[in-house]
């Protein structure tokens, strides 16, 4: 099964807003292998357009330090999973990363 995850950041920690420079890591995952990577940059930090590009991507996931509560329900409307900061531990993706 693929699944593609996506790791939102800002100059390399996880973002805590959508913001022009804001960066995508989007990860295709077959199993529990990484099976693809790609990094987009937003130019903008409109959440309609940040939701259609997620939508694009066919992501199910996200990972983002926090999330407004507005955005959290426009991605839930999409399908689209949020897991913020204080939601990751043990988790087995997100632990292989190293934020400092």
């Amino acid at each position: 099964m693929v699944k593609t995850i996506a790791i939102i950041t800002d100059k390399g920690v996880p973002s805590t807003e959508i913001k022009e420079n804001t960066l995508i890591n989007v990860f295709k995952l077959e199993g529990n292998r990484v099976s693809g990577y790609e990094s987009i940059k937003l130019d903008s930090a409109d959440t309609n357009s940040f939701s259609k590009l997620l939508k694009l991507k066919e992501i199910s996931l996200i990972y983002i330090d926090k999330v407004n509560n507005e955005l959290h329900r426009m991605l839930h409307k999409l399908g689209i999973g949020v897991k913020c900061k204080e939601e990751w531990e043990g988790d087995q993706f997100i632990g292989q990363f190293v934020f400092g």
